[in-house]
Parts: structure tokens; C-alpha cells; sequence
């Protein structure tokens, strides 16, 4: 575990912003559909929570600055996204216009023009700021912000738990080859011991990436029976997100 830790430090460290790993690590994500990756890319897997603390945020304190292409509302939005951190956990978001404290790293929020995403986790290797890129659409959903800010904290996605067997079904035949990767269920990771959430806004939907959004890409598994049934959404971190936060940072 610790090998592949510092592997992937290091290969944060010296590649692009789109990081993709052999192992297949996904540092940014396809989210709503709305990016199109090639082929190789779209190789990423996803996990659930990074163990290692050396990709926790020292003192549980994040640094963040906002661009100044951003408009009023999505300032405010950006802003209600991370206070809504330090009213649930012990992980503090604090807003600066300079420079950050000597030695640290911060989070700056930048805006692209079709694209949702950021690093998984801390990289203590890495140079210059970690940041988080969001489209217009994003803007406009703090739940949206608070789910990428899950990603920097060290969340991967639920369905991708290597528990979710037990919960959900995947239909690859509804889902472009492409893509199954974003679908895979990832060992070496942990969930806290914190229940399956269908609830989580790290959650897909139920038809995510589908080829036929009138069809379920993921179902759920009911008393071993796949049935369909919402799952994920837009209305801010649950109950679970927010525990596997405080645990992982040791609030």
C-alpha cells in the first residue's frame, strides 16, 4: 500500500491535469456527461476513500481562492459550498486573496468552459495550486461544488465502493465501452465501515453515461433482486458523505 501511495505521488507530481495512472487512479472526472474523453483517458477507475494520510489536508485546513472570472452568484456559490464543511466536519475551508501561509498549498477555483473535476486527495508533491475546474452549469449547484470538494478532500465515487457488488448492478451492455471503467470497483481503498449510500452525492444516477437515458445504467440490489430505484443527487452531501469525512480526517 505504501508503494503504491508513493507511485502515485510521484506520477501526480510530473504528469498533466488530467492524471490517469497504469493503475488506473482517476484524477479528474466526467461529470454530467458533459466532457468527452478519448479512449485512454477514459480508462480511470474510481475508488472510494484514499487511506493514506500523507493525501489528507494538513491540519484540516483548506486554503482556497476564487477566479475572478467568476460572477457574483457564483462566488456566493462557491462560498455557501464550502462553509457547509466546517458546520459538518472538523475541515475547515478559509478564503484568502494572497498569498497562502508560508509552506502551504491552497485550492484555487477556476472556471472551464465544458469541464467538472479536480485531483483526488492531497499531493504534497506536487507545485502550485490544486485546482478545481467548473463549468457554468456546475456554478450553479453548490451540491455540485461540494462533490468536487469531496474529491479534493480524498473521496471517490460510492459506486465504485469494492463493496457495491453487494448493493448495485451494473448494465454494461447500456453503457459505452468507453466508460465502463467509470463503473469499476476498486480494492485496496476504504469505506469506513460506513453503510452503502444510494443517498450520497458522490453517488451516480441511476442512468448515468447510459447509451439509453430511458434505461438504468445501475440498479439497485434489493434481497439479491435488481430493481430500479433513484440514487444520487444534487441536494448537498449526506449523512454518509459527511461521516467518512469526519473519520477520515479524525474529527
Amino acid at each position: 500500500m505504501l508503494l503504491q501511495t508513493v507511485r502515485y505521488l510521484l506520477l501526480a507530481t510530473f504528469l498533466g491535469p488530467i492524471l490517469v495512472t497504469s493503475d488506473g487512479i482517476e484524477s479528474y472526472e466526467n461529470y454530467y456527461n458533459e466532457i468527452h474523453v478519448d479512449d485512454e483517458q477514459a480508462e480511470a477507475k474510481t475508488r472510494n476513500a484514499l487511506t493514506s494520510p500523507l493525501q489528507r489536508w494538513p491540519g484540516n485546513k483548506v486554503y482556497y481562492r476564487i477566479s475572478t472570472d467568476y460572477s457574483e452568484q457564483e462566488v456566493a456559490n462557491v462560498r455557501t459550498a464550502m462553509s457547509s464543511f466546517g458546520e459538518h466536519t472538523c475541515v475547515q475551508f478559509e478564503e484568502i486573496e494572497g498569498s497562502p501561509p508560508a509552506g502551504r498549498r491552497y485550492v484555487s477555483f477556476k472556471k472551464s468552459p465544458n469541464m467538472c473535476g479536480t485531483r483526488v486527495g492531497y499531493q504534497p508533491l506536487s507545485f502550485g495550486p490544486h485546482e478545481v475546474l467548473l463549468n457554468e452549469r456546475c456554478l450553479t449547484m453548490p451540491a455540485v461544488i461540494q462533490h468536487e470538494s469531496l474529491h479534493l478532500l480524498g473521496l471517490f465515487h460510492e459506486q465504485s465502493r469494492p463493496d457495491r457488488d453487494e448493493y448495485v448492478k451494473i448494465d454494461y451492455d447500456n453503457i459505452p465501452r468507453k466508460y465502463w471503467s467509470q463503473f469499476m470497483a476498486m480494492d485496496q481503498t476504504t469505506t469506513f465501515n460506513v453503510p452503502y449510500d444510494y443517498e450520497s452525492v458522490m453517488h451516480y444516477s441511476k442512468n448515468a453515461f447510459a447509451k439509453d437515458p430511458s434505461k438504468p445504467t445501475i440498479r439497485a440490489l434489493i434481497d439479491g433482486k435488481a430493481v430500479e430505484r433513484e440514487m444520487g443527487q444534487v441536494r448537498g452531501p449526506s449523512e454518509g458523505d459527511w461521516t467518512k469525512i469526519r473519520l477520515m480526517y479524525k474529527c
